[in-house]
């Protein structure tokens, strides 16, 4: 099938190469600020598909778990799951015996310090005058340097607790170590906290980059293979295609679910994915076996009447609506037949359906 129609007028921006190029197409039905785009058609190897599900979840190793320093009850928590935050912000309030403790022993060592140099001046003035021996002297200096020690000690314990809190207020704020998104909260106001709690009260990430986490059945795990190109899809984006690799295969079935888990790692620097989405995998298995085939970008294609077409930008400001036949299709490709079609091909790929209903009314 074949339907010719010359535009009058048109602005086109052409790419060099297989990249996609947008190009202003006017027609008599259609607004003339509509933009198409276009795409080449090639010669490849078909592929096979295998699809597989999974989750997102945070880069275990780009993370900080966040424990509590001291024993106490919780005053407040300041931030919820999900929210981002600064670094050294306030997460939580604590009231801690342990704090005041820390405190208490600062005052008595900011005391004895204070004793030890009143000490040594004396026992300096007496042994100036011959009222007391060198000894003396040398154990009041010694003294003083203890005082000084054990102060500092106090100092530096109180500052990584309490940080400079020497009013004798209980209380430990829980401070963001890095800035990043709340991906785990463990931790509620009221709630009652030990210093050995082997809970994190926050993890947080950064979630520029996360993994993807997907399920191998036991049939399907000769055909995995590190470094093997996928294509992940999420059902809040079902137009969007995020690619990757498979990063790592686990050595070890899950004992309930039987299956292995393989990671994808994603860059997600517009922090679209978002960790326990359901995701789904499809893995790119080169057919070797098989002959190349033409192939178009899945976009390219219009389904009507149990039929598929095609729009082949024939001329400069000419296109023709094509059949084809589908042979097989992927996430990225659909391999076909018939319409005449060549490698370098160009069709329309994004508008496709829009410029189809146009040439065909």
């Amino acid at each position: 099938m074949k339907f010719p129609l010359i535009l009058l007028s048109g602005v086109l921006l052409v790419a060099c190469g297989h990249k996609e190029e947008a190009e202003q197409v006017p027609t008599s039905a259609a607004d003339s600020s509509s933009s198409y785009l276009t795409d080449s058609v090639r010669r490849i190897n078909p592929e096979s598909e295998l699809t597989l599900n999974g989750t997102v979840t945070f880069d275990q190793d780009n993370v900080v778990r966040v424990f509590p320093l001291v024993s106490g009850n919780v005053e407040k928590a300041t931030v919820t799951l999900g929210s981002y935050v600064q670094k050294g912000q306030d997460l939580a309030l604590i009231r801690s015996g342990d704090i005041s403790n820390y405190v208490n022993d600062y005052q008595a060592d900011k005391a004895d310090l204070e004793v030890a140099q009143q000490n040594l001046k004396n026992v300096q003035a007496q042994y100036k005058a011959g009222f007391t021996s060198e000894t003396d002297f040398i154990t009041a200096k010694n003294n003083l340097q203890k005082a000084k020690d054990e102060l500092g000690r106090s100092g530096n314990i109180l500052r990584v607790y309490g940080g400079s809190n020497t009013t004798g207020q209980p209380y430990f704020s829980v401070k963001a170590p890095i800035a990043g998104y709340i991906v785990e909260k463990n931790v509620n106001s009221g709630q009652d906290l030990r210093s050995d709690n082997t809970n994190p009260l926050y993890t947080i990430s950064s979630l520029q980059q996360i993994w993807i986490m997907a399920n191998v059945y036991e049939t399907d795990i000769p055909e995995i293979k590190q470094g093997q190109p996928v294509d992940v899809q999420v059902l809040a984006y079902p137009d969007k295609v995020f690619r990757g690799r498979i990063d790592n295969i686990s050595s070890v079935l899950d004992e309930q679910a039987r299956v292995l888990k393989v990671r994808i790692v994603l860059s997600n620097k517009d922090g679209l994915l978002k960790p326990d989405m359901f995701a789904t995998i499809h893995v790119h298995l080169p057919n070797t076996a098989a002959q190349q085939g033409l192939a178009v970008a899945q976009k390219a294609l219009v389904f009507d009447r149990d039929h598929y077409y095609v729009i082949v930008q024939s001329a400069p400001n000419k296109f023709d609506v094509r059949e084809v036949k589908v042979i097989q299709n992927t996430t990225r490709y659909a391999f076909v037949e018939g319409g005449n079609l060549q490698p370098g091909t160009r069709i329309v790929t994004e508008g496709s359906l829009l410029l189809y209903n146009d040439l065909t009314n």
